[in-house]
């Protein structure tokens, strides 16, 4: 959507004297040399964008970038023009980051009047693109190589497997099951899967690939916060969402999360997710949160965690890194599963540091009571 544009001052223009020169000719050549730069403006064009992440936290950080890229150009802004700015950004970013954490504020900028280029001031409009999860998620398989989320399932989710007991009587829900890397492997093994996927290229791909192993395996097409989602009640021995609460926006959220999947395992059952926790000790502020949502490492702490779970009949029983677990069980042909994971499961993806970062990739295991 495109916003109402705003303009930076140009340079003022120099008083033309209509009655016959009276005065002897400028000749110094330092000032002829600076009226001929300001001439010069006239004939310079100027025109791009700036792509800012749609993140309110930063809203003194873009309006800063602008300004001073205005400076560069000659343009200064007074006091009415920077409020009024302000605003436009203001609006723009929190009506923005509402919408999806991966969505841009576009600025293009270009010359008020063409015919005076710099020399009449500099137009900006705001735009705001948003981009969907399952929308960037979309372009997956034509950007990066597969498998797109590693050649081998999660160790950590088949240990849990292989302490359910006979596989044809453990009936297991997949949320967030992408193209299959764990759902397969459990249908192989004979147990009966429910695979919930957001992004339909993923789905149409898990369903492509049962059917074509004739394997037990029901594929939905939706989100498991869609309240119009209904899942099967009292089922499952296991439920499991790995790489799935990194992309949740709210606390909220993951109490709903657990609330749905409380319904959904049977008492003594078992639901496996993992998610990045903050280290005890550190309390990550408003651009640290609306950061890692950008990063695909939506970070809580443990007392979130915590908030979450209460009142509901579960049971934390493990707490995990993913790092440690999956470098120590997974066969090394398969570690690490993707070129990205190290960087994204150590907190590296948010916080690009050779120091341990405040945040970590954990599984987290709950009971069903």
């Amino acid at each position: 959507m495109t916003k109402n544009p705003t303009s930076a001052a140009s340079s003022p223009e120099l008083p033309v004297s209509n009655s016959p020169e009276t005065s002897p000719p400028l000749t110094d050549s330092h000032s002829l040399k600076l009226i001929l730069k300001e001439r010069l403006k006239k004939n310079i064009g100027i025109k791009g964008e700036f792509y800012l992440p749609c993140l309110p936290s930063m809203l003194d950080d873009y309006l800063k970038l602008l300004s001073d890229f205005l400076k560069v150009l000659g343009q200064n802004l007074d006091a009415a023009q920077t409020e009024n700015l302000r605003t436009l950004i203001a609006n723009a970013l929190t009506e923005g980051f509402k919408n999806s954490p991966h969505a841009n504020l576009i600025v293009s900028y270009f010359p008020a009047n063409p015919q005076t280029g710099l020399g009449g001031g500099i137009t900006l409009n705001t735009k705001i693109q948003v981009e969907s999860m399952a929308q960037k998620y979309h372009t997956w398989p034509d950007i990066r190589p597969e498998p797109l989320f590693g050649s081998h399932p999660d160790a950590k989710v088949m240990a849990i497997v292989a302490e359910l007991g006979e596989a044809g009587k453990a009936a297991i829900l997949d949320v967030g099951a992408g193209p299959g890397r764990n759902s397969l492997p459990l249908a192989r093994l004979g147990h009966s899967v429910d695979a919930i996927e957001l992004t339909p290229i993923f789905a149409e791909k898990l369903s492509a690939a049962a059917l074509a192993e004739n394997l037990p395996i029901h594929v939905t097409q939706g989100d498991v916060l869609d309240p119009l989602l209904r899942m099967k009640t009292y089922r499952y021995k296991l439920a499991i969402a790995t790489e799935v609460l990194s992309h949740f926006r709210y606390p909220e959220q993951i109490r709903l999360f657990l609330g749905k999947m409380s319904d959904a395992v049977l008492t003594g059952g078992f639901i496996l997710f993992s998610t990045f926790l903050a280290v005890d000790g550190y309390e990550p502020d408003e651009m640290a949160k609306q950061m890692s949502e950008l990063c695909w490492s939506y970070l809580i702490t443990r007392q979130e965690l915590e908030a979450a779970i209460e009142g509901l009949p579960l049971e934390i029983i493990a707490d995990e890194s993913v790092m440690e677990y999956e470098q120590k069980h997974l066969p090394d042909s398969a570690w690490p599963p993707t070129p990205w994971f190290v960087s994204w499961a150590s907190g590296r993806d948010l916080f690009p540091v050779q120091e341990t970062p405040p945040i970590e990739l954990r599984w987290i295991l709950v009971k069903r009571l």
